[in-house]
């Protein structure tokens, strides 16, 4: 019988439930701490399993338990309400948690380091900026075609345009407008300037960064993919082999399993890490579109297979094993070879 004790952990800004179950699976406790209550309820307890559903401040306080002794698990919120009981309460859900860290098969989010969640922050900041600069070009072209004044696709065009609209003195932009509309549009060139220097820091923080820096060896992967990558498997140990990871991610096939007959039913859009799921897909679009000729063994699958599954289904393909290859790249060291058997190649 299991002797060590589960802490099941339902976090909020200010009010943290606790639930403790012993390793005969009885409920010792189950009550509300603020955060310096928490702080020391770690520090006394024997160590313990102490498991987190994910949300914000898990990570942190996940690696304030590791330091005070105990083992952590952070664990999928889809993976916890199942074993929620009656109503949808924070007692409730803090003895849910403590039951679904003991169950089997159950897969946990790897846990953060304060580099990992630091280049992460940086690239989460820079994609709010691209979706915050988006959605201003959209506001300004919408608003521009209610005066006849169309501007062609991309942000080039805006920012060439817009300055030119605004000293036309001819077209139907009214005065009053025109002050806001050169607020937008300074607004919008700030927003280059400041994406543009988190372009450059995460290229730098890269460079700096040794495994990130391997990472981008890999066909179809950049900074940006490496730094996500980095950040989500870290050193790779949360996960027991390439496949693991890559299902994580969502990028193998659903299965619809019954009566020992398998059927493949494609990827699971609503499902797993799906932020990063879009990069690596995209970087792999991105490579198999610029291959003219195969100068690898890796270039001639591609090619062989973008003829006979598609352009799409080829992408997919090669960001599955591109997973696998920063996976093994993370856990077991080295360096990738991207001419790996290129002299049979030349030799066919």
């Amino acid at each position: 019988m299991n002797s060590v004790q589960t802490i099941g952990v339902d976090l909020a800004k200010n009010v943290i439930r606790v639930s403790v179950v012993s390793g005969s699976n009885k409920e010792l406790m189950n009550k509300d701490l603020n955060r310096t209550q928490f702080k020391t309820f770690l520090v006394k307890q024997k160590p313990s399993l102490v498991a987190f559903e994910a949300c914000a401040s898990a990570h942190h306080w996940a690696r304030y338990a590791v330091d005070c002794g105990h083992k952590v698990k952070i664990l999928p919120a889809m993976s916890v309400a199942p074993y929620r009981q009656g109503h949808k309460t924070d007692k409730n859900d803090a003895l849910a948690v403590a039951e679904c860290a003991v169950r089997p098969n159950i897969k946990e989010a790897p846990l953060k380091s304060v580099e990992q969640q630091g280049m992460l922050s940086i690239q989460r900041s820079r994609e709010f900026l691209v979706q915050e600069r988006t959605a201003l070009s959209n506001h300004v072209r919408g608003l521009l075609m209610e005066f006849g004044i169309v501007i062609r696709q991309g942000y080039s065009a805006l920012y060439e345009n817009v300055p030119l609209i605004l000293e036309d003195a001819e077209n139907e932009l009214p005065d009053m407008y025109r002050p806001t509309l050169n607020l937008l549009y300074e607004r919008l060139c700030q927003l280059r300037e400041d994406i543009g220097f988190l372009d450059e820091q995460v290229k730098a923080l890269v460079k700096q960064n040794q495994a990130c820096n391997a990472l981008t060896a890999i066909e179809g992967v950049g900074p940006i993919s490496a730094v996500l990558l980095f950040s989500t498997l870290g050193s790779g140990e949360a996960f027991q082999s390439g496949r693991e990871f890559s299902a994580y991610l969502g990028l193998t096939p659903k299965q619809y399993s019954s009566g020992g007959k398998t059927t493949m039913v494609g990827l699971s859009k609503r499902i797993a890490n799906k932020r990063l799921r879009s990069v690596l897909i995209q970087g792999a679009r991105a490579y198999i579109h610029r291959i003219k000729e195969a100068k690898t063994p890796k270039d001639k699958w591609l090619l062989e297979l973008v003829n006979r599954a598609g352009y799409g289904k080829a992408s997919v393909a090669l960001a599955n094993k591109n997973v696998r290859t920063a996976w093994a790249l993370l856990t077991k060291g080295g360096e990738y070879d991207r001419h790996y058997g290129s002299d049979s190649l030349i030799a066919a």
